[in-house]
């Protein structure tokens, strides 16, 4: 049995009351993942142009010298 399925079981046999705590926290862990998420997402693209050369042909060289 999974870690999920158990902890489905654990929490079909909560009464109401502690239900709701673990309904609050896991609503809080949701919104702490967006907000990770749209954190990262306001980064995204930033550095195009920084380099002044494609990323992957920059890697793809950095292979070629790896391996000759």
């Amino acid at each position: 049995m999974s870690k999920v399925e158990i902890l489905i079981q654990e929490i079909r046999a909560l009464e109401p009351e502690d239900l709701q705590k673990v309904l609050q926290e896991l609503l809080k862990q949701a919104d702490r993942l967006q907000l990770a998420k749209d954190s990262l997402g306001k980064f995204a693209g930033l550095g195009k142009g920084v380099w002044g050369r494609d990323a992957q042909e920059y890697t793809d060289q950095l292979r070629e010298i790896d391996r000759p």
